[in-house]
């Protein structure tokens, strides 16, 4: 099976995201090292030969610190994208392992639905039970007992469970 362009882009942000914690954990021993220096306690003496560089190692070893935090961010912020691009792709590859579209035959009330909301980009579901079955949606039961019941087409189901089993791929309804 191919490799979606959702699942390319995931897997692109994932390898970004462990370049950035690579680069944060090498910073980070470098700013470590860099403090040794002064793990025994001797404090700078000022006027003393050694003062400047003293002074020079401790901002070295400050900035290594700062850089380190920075990347400590940009790196987390790499992993909740490459997260969310894992998330999309997995929807992704639901949809394209379908051997079919859902239609009308493959659902009753009472069925239980996973349906992808709105954006494509995000991947948020919900799960709802099956009110009505329609020509090209399915009336879904919704929190306010009939007032605000949604409808979602049937390309935005994700599975259907029915007694206990559930189905990813229209194809399975035959079977069953």
């Amino acid at each position: 099976m191919t490799q979606t362009p959702e699942r390319r882009r995931a897997d692109q942000l994932q390898q970004r995201a462990d370049e950035l914690r690579e680069r944060a954990d090498k910073e980070h021993a470098r700013s470590s090292s860099l403090y040794e220096r002064f793990s025994g306690g001797q404090p700078i003496l000022l006027g003393h030969h050694s003062a400047r560089r003293a002074l020079r190692d401790r901002d070295r070893a400050d900035n290594a610190t700062r850089r380190a935090i920075e990347d400590e961010k940009m790196a987390k912020q790499a992993q909740q994208k490459a997260d969310q691009a894992k998330a999309v792709a997995d929807l992704a590859d639901i949809e394209a392992g379908r051997s079919r579209a859902w239609c009308r035959a493959d659902f009753r009330p009472g069925d239980v639905v996973r349906v992808r909301d709105f954006r494509r980009d995000l991947a948020v579901t919900s799960v709802y039970r099956v009110k009505r079955v329609n020509a090209k949606t399915l009336t879904l039961e919704g929190p306010g007992g009939g007032f605000d019941d949604p409808k979602r087409a049937y390309d935005r189901v994700l599975s259907r469970t029915r007694d206990g089993i559930t189905i990813t791929d229209p194809a399975e309804t035959e079977a069953s």
